[in-house]
């Protein structure tokens, strides 16, 4: 059985896949600069909102899970922009989707984090967006 979590990071993965080449469902894929560039989606930490005992017993846990999209890239002096590009798409391919099998469930834009490194002749960086989704899942009664 696939963990909630895994299924929403690969339906986002799958949506962005439309849009960009290299796209992974996880922050742990090792990046070459032939993989550039990239976006990494993965979660970080999640909540529950509101859990059975909080209704009559037998309702849903609604959880909340902070997502992210990170897209790395390389460059020079247009760095920034092509960051911004990227972040642009990937906001405009996220605004409004429902994830497939997960129609109740809300996707919220939080914020962008950005970063560069530079290594040697090469600068790379990433840009960070991130994301509130709420959903719920199905419990297990007490009889």
């Amino acid at each position: 059985m696939t963990h909630p979590r895994q299924h929403i990071r690969e339906a986002v993965a799958t949506r962005l896949h439309k849009i960009f080449e290299n796209v992974y469902a996880s922050r742990a894929k090792p990046l070459f600069d032939q993989d550039l560039p990239a976006i990494l989606v993965y979660a970080s930490s999640e909540g529950v909102k509101q859990e059975r005992w909080d209704t009559d017993g037998f309702g849903a846990l609604t959880r909340e899970l902070e997502l992210f999209v990170e897209a790395v890239d390389t460059g020079k002096d247009d760095l920034d922009d092509k960051l911004d590009t990227l972040a642009e798409k990937i906001e405009a391919a996220l605004d409004g989707w429902e994830i497939p099998d997960r129609k109740s469930a809300v996707l919220r834009f939080k914020g962008t984090d950005t970063d560069m490194s530079i290594e040697g002749n090469k600068t790379y960086g990433a840009v960070r967006l991130a994301f509130s989704l709420t959903y719920q899942t199905a419990t297990k009664n007490d009889d």
